[in-house]
């Protein structure tokens, strides 16, 4: 009779575990679309036989713990290539509208507005006392200082924009963070739902930013940039510091909240937002000023030496102030007046066109570097151009990078619906099993009573 009670007993416990696991598998069934979600199965052990003169009375199974699908190695992997990967994205992006300010073919730019500003000068330099070719050179040379003006406020704009992004991604940073120290005072130890839920949070935290993640038994530190931002149930904050010098260039620098300690960051959405706040922007603008401020300086040295209609001498074309392209301006007393305008290089010689013609070989002259003032334009909107083509293609491979992982990640985690219903089809025939395990052994006892 013991060793019939045995049977029924290994039945019933076979008829648990498998319902147990049943239970288990439509949760992971149901959980299919859940991002984030890692599969679960029942950790089953078996149970020693307890031997008694050789024989064995009873043996079973047994089911007690759950546990996540999930390879550490991999999210760490994972956690590693993603900063990447965001950092790579997020530039071409923003490096894509920077482009976008600086047209290279279109009517409105920068190259074409120089082109027109130069053409005006040679045909005055073919009819100095043309009141026409005098008022066209004012107007060329008033749309392309509107130009300069332009560009200028629309680059320091973006920038702008781009750090009101920094705070925000600091937000999110700061947000996360504290939710997973929030976590590690709940200490989750079996609780699966919040472990999941510790990998989402440091799996947008990769998104943002480079990390390292350090998990001490149930407890987890991140670091950014070597600067411990969870540490237990402690979380620190991080924010911005944004410089701006007198020609309106920024530079942004990430630093431990109310300290001077600061954080580099160079991957990440914010590694990305970083870089172009505080290096493409100001490059760009740097090379803006140098342009326009070259453009004033030439321009004036010549017009200086030459003579107007009314024969006056030493007058500057555009205005003294012109040392950036927020600043460059045609003078004053030539807006109002473009007669002014200074053509001859000899005095009481109105229809000599010489100066005119050297203001308009400007256009060829090395005068930044060995480049002209066109060429340095080209060459400033070629290497952000390049810039671009380098962007997207790490970004295209860094993609492949982090496809790759997140596709183990899955193959491990994730839940597929063929494996989950041929295992439910098997857990519910173990289970049937061990039901007429039961049946067989309950018949077997009434029967032995019976017989009594």
């Amino acid at each position: 009779m013991a060793g019939l009670y045995d049977v029924m007993e290994s039945g019933k416990q076979g008829m648990l575990v498998s319902q147990a696991s049943i239970q288990v598998t439509a949760r992971n069934i149901a959980n299919i679309n859940t991002l984030g979600y890692s599969r679960q199965r029942l950790d089953v052990t078996p149970i020693l036989p307890e031997i008694l003169a050789g024989f064995s009375l009873g043996a079973a199974i047994s089911g007690e713990t759950l546990v996540r699908l999930r390879e550490d190695f991999t999210d760490r992997q994972f956690w590693n290539q993603n900063p990447l990967q965001w950092q790579y994205d997020t530039e071409e992006s923003l490096l894509q509208q920077l482009e976008g300010i600086l047209p290279v073919d279109t009517e409105t730019g920068l190259r074409s507005m120089l082109d027109e500003f130069w053409g005006s000068w040679n045909n005055l330099a073919n009819d100095p006392e043309s009141s026409v070719a005098r008022t066209s050179v004012l107007n060329k040379a008033e749309t392309l200082v509107s130009t300069f003006n332009r560009v200028h406020l629309e680059l320091t704009s973006f920038q702008s924009s781009i750090g009101t992004e920094i705070d925000a991604r600091l937000d999110e940073i700061n947000l996360i963070a504290a939710e997973l120290a929030k976590i590690n005072s709940v200490n989750p130890g079996d609780n699966l739902e919040l472990e999941d839920q510790r990998v989402r949070l440091i799996d947008d935290l990769s998104r943002l930013a480079p990390i390292q993640v350090i998990r001490s038994g149930k407890s987890i530190s991140v670091t950014i940039g070597g600067i411990s931002v969870v540490s237990s149930t402690n979380s620190i904050p991080l924010e911005a510091s944004f410089e701006l010098d007198s020609q309106g260039i920024g530079v942004a620098t990430i630093k431990v909240a109310g300290t001077d300690l600061e954080v580099k960051i160079a991957t990440g959405e914010l590694g990305g937002l970083l870089n172009v706040y505080s290096k493409d922007i100001p490059d760009t603008l740097d090379n803006l000023n140098t342009l326009a401020a070259t453009l004033a300086t030439e321009v004036n040295a010549l017009h200086a030496t030459g003579f107007d209609l009314n024969n006056n001498t030493g007058n500057n074309f555009f205005a003294s102030t012109s040392d950036g392209a927020a600043t460059i301006a045609v003078g004053s007393a030539i807006q109002a007046n473009s007669s002014l305008i200074a053509s001859s290089d000899a005095a009481n010689e109105p229809g000599n066109g010489n100066l005119a013609q050297a203001i308009s070989d400007l256009s060829d002259a090395a005068t930044i570097g060995d480049q002209s003032i066109g060429e340095f334009q080209r060459t400033m909107v070629a290497s952000l151009g390049t810039r671009i083509q380098e962007t997207r293609f790490l970004r295209s491979s860094q993609q492949s990078v982090v496809n790759h992982l997140a596709l183990k990640r899955e193959s491990v985690a994730g839940v597929s619906i063929e494996e989950e219903m041929t295992r439910l089809v098997q857990l519910e025939q173990s289970f049937a099993t061990a039901s007429r395990l039961v049946r067989t052994a309950d018949e077997l006892i009434r029967t032995l009573l019976q017989m009594i």
